[in-house]
């Protein structure tokens, strides 16, 4: 079977970041009772289920397809698991009960991949909401990411929680209300719910007042975007860029730096110019939208630009609901 349903944090690098010592829970069994089943192959029953076989910690490789074709294979390290059976049969030159440590067990990398989309499938039911993906021109955050790292860093810590709890329960615990706490409601997803952390697609206070982020700015440049002031009334990625470049000195008039605004209509995003050439004052000046833009001081370079991400919707996040008693006397 199949599903389009993705998981968020990796097996490696995310896991690691939250369970330093994660290897320490590979959940590799010592196989200790060996007998001589056929001339150099020795079988071990009641194993549970074997997908990888370590002989002294080194993995012996994908297991032989049946029996038979272990017995016809007179390579030393060569095994078979029998699952109906559960018995782990291992050819082997010299005795694994006085010559070598045989361990055995799930494969470690499925079973973190297997925790990974658990605590994924988790989170989508928990929180209730959309995860949108962070694909696009200028989508994704300063870590390169697919998915808001709080998302990230929620499935990493329930994977790592379910791999840990056979194990160290208390330890478990702990991670799992780092992601969730069914009494304190203060776990990363119950802030998400409660509207208190937004993901990226979500309409917030933020871009109710304007999101400033630097498309391409001159390395000489020292001026910048100092504020916005006001609250938009239209959902748009506004355009500004310095159409001529210069120093922008207090107590000195200016006539020469100047900016334009672009914003989308019906044909495209930034397309439609607003603001024309308009010499730069270091007051609030029109931006669009409702919005006013307010320049630093400093140095600004032909060509500077940057993009405001506006909404004129309701929050969806960054208002969190609040509860509190009114009592009647």
């Amino acid at each position: 079977m199949s599903t389009y349903d993705e998981v968020y944090a990796n097996t490696g690098t995310d896991l690691e970041f939250y369970l330093p010592d994660i290897q320490a829970f590979d959940r590799r069994l010592l196989i200790t009772e060996w007998i001589i089943f056929s001339s150099k192959v020795y079988r071990s029953g009641s194993v549970g289920t074997i997908d990888e076989l370590f002989r002294d910690n080194i993995t012996l490789g994908s297991a032989q397809s049946s029996l038979s074709n272990l017995q016809s294979n007179d390579t030393d390290g060569q095994w078979f698991y029998d699952s109906t059976n559960d018995v782990v049969y291992l050819r082997s030159d010299n005795t694994p009960v006085t010559h070598h440590t045989i361990e055995g067990g799930r494969s470690f990398s499925d079973l973190k991949t297997l925790a990974l989309q658990k605590s994924a499938e988790f989170i989508r039911s928990y929180i209730n909401k959309p995860i949108h993906k962070r694909l696009g021109v200028g989508i994704q955050g300063s870590t390169s990411r697919d998915y808001d790292d709080i998302i990230i860093k929620s499935n990493a810590l329930l994977a790592c929680a379910s791999i840990v709890r056979p194990y160290d329960q208390e330890r478990a615990d702990y991670l799992d209300s780092l992601a969730y706490n069914l009494e304190e409601k203060n776990g990363y997803l119950d802030l998400i719910k409660s509207g208190e952390i937004s993901l990226w697609h979500d309409k917030s206070s933020r871009q109710n007042q304007g999101i400033v982020r630097r498309v391409s700015v001159n390395s000489n440049t020292t001026a910048n975007i100092s504020d916005l002031r006001g609250l938009a009334t239209d959902d748009d990625f506004i355009k500004v860029i310095i159409t001529n470049g210069g120093t922008l000195t207090r107590g000195s008039a200016n006539s020469s730096v100047k900016y334009s605004v672009f914003v989308g209509d019906d044909t495209g995003l930034q397309v439609k110019e607003v603001v024309s050439d308009e010499p730069i004052s270091g007051a609030y000046q029109q931006l669009a939208h409702g919005l006013e833009i307010r320049f630093s001081y400093g140095v600004l370079t032909t060509n500077d630009t940057w993009e405001i991400e506006c909404s004129g919707m309701i929050p969806e996040s960054g208002s969190p609901v609040k509860t509190y008693t009114i009592e009647r006397r």
